[in-house]
């Protein structure tokens, strides 16, 4: 009988990934198909290996953090870990990115307090990166946008305030004891049941688990150096995507601008509240790439931008997880046969 159930939720799952499938496509993709037949098949080639090149450096950054538990823990695994949570980010809008990511280490190997610590490591110096970029951004290009928007000015630094404090908040739940310890004794004044009383200590529990998780990978001060640097190096192939595009109707446009842009769009929808940041993105892009480029020019360049970083990922996800839903119902399929020679 558990063996039945097995097979009907994975069954059950998989059309409903294929009827999520079905909406995307025929909502999302047909534009970015349209717009891949109007585009050089040279600049289309460069845009997708740059989406390449950065899943794997960023497959080598996830490597640096959870080999720390798993040593057999590779940039493959590392690579398909990203695609697999991008899958889960479009088909759950978000809600399931998270999720998806710890889900990926608890097969690979770790344990669920190891996965939770590498995924908020993992965030942080990722938004660690991004920060660098919209700063050294902001100082390179300050004169230009002092003179012709310095309203921008304050939108940038609002935003980067925002994802350092988120940074700060991350970084202050899974290391200080003094965080860990306030939270227990603000829930327990709050919540006097002992039902209740019973899930602050779980929580407790695992919170205590991820703050000794994430110690235990930045008491190596190298590899914390080296987790930043990875993460550096694999925002320059998204960075450059923009200006590949561009730069075949715009030959005169400036390589540090467009690489400053994209730093800006990708702070600033990280911190607009919009699910897995679907349109936030599209807004800030287009409201600093519009007058730079036109609007067609830059509606044309986000799609193949968004099919790079975004729509990539996804694919390669989605054939990720077909294969491990084929080999789940194969195993399934087999379980209900020796189940029912058991039986006869």
């Amino acid at each position: 009988m558990k063996a039945k159930v097995k097979f009907g939720l994975n069954l059950l799952l998989l059309v409903i990934i294929l009827g999520v499938m079905y909406f995307f496509v025929r909502s999302s993709m047909m534009d970015i198909l349209v717009e891949i037949r109007n585009t050089s098949w040279v600049v289309v080639l460069m845009v997708m290996l740059l989406g390449t090149l950065y899943l794997w450096i960023e497959g080598r950054t996830v490597k640096e953090i959870a080999s720390n538990f798993q040593p057999d823990f590779s940039t493959k695994d590392g690579f398909f870990t990203v695609c697999y949570s991008g899958f889960y980010r479009i088909i759950t809008f978000g809600a399931g990115t998270l999720i998806s990511e710890v889900n990926f280490y608890r097969k690979s190997g770790l344990h669920l307090s190891q996965g939770v610590g590498v995924t908020t490591l993992h965030m942080v110096m990722y938004k660690f990166a991004i920060l660098t970029y919209a700063i050294a951004g902001l100082i390179i290009q300050f004169s230009l946008f002092y003179d012709h928007a310095p309203n921008l000015i304050w939108v940038i630094l609002a935003g980067i305030v925002l994802v350092f404090l988120l940074i700060a908040v991350l970084l202050a739940l899974s290391v200080s004891l003094n965080v860990q310890v306030l939270f227990v004794t603000i829930s327990h004044k709050l919540f006097k049941r002992p039902a209740f009383r019973g899930i602050i200590d779980k929580c407790n529990n695992q919170i205590y688990s991820l703050r000794e998780t994430v110690n235990s990978i930045l008491q190596d001060r190298t590899a914390f150096v080296r987790i930043y640097l990875w993460n550096l190096l694999k925002m320059v192939p998204w960075y450059v995507i923009p200006y590949v595009i561009l730069v075949n109707n715009h030959p005169d446009i400036d390589f540090l601008l467009t690489f400053s842009f994209i730093s800006f769009a990708v702070v600033l929808s990280g911190v607009i509240p919009t699910p897995a940041g679907i349109g936030s993105f599209e807004f800030v892009y287009m409201f600093l790439f519009g007058p730079l480029v036109g609007t067609v020019d830059a509606a044309s360049s986000m799609l193949l931008y968004r099919l790079a970083t975004f729509i990539w990922p996804f694919v390669i996800g989605f054939g990720y997880v077909m294969v491990q839903k084929r080999k789940d119902i194969q195993a399934e399929l087999t379980e209900l046969k020796n189940e029912k020679i058991k039986v006869e």
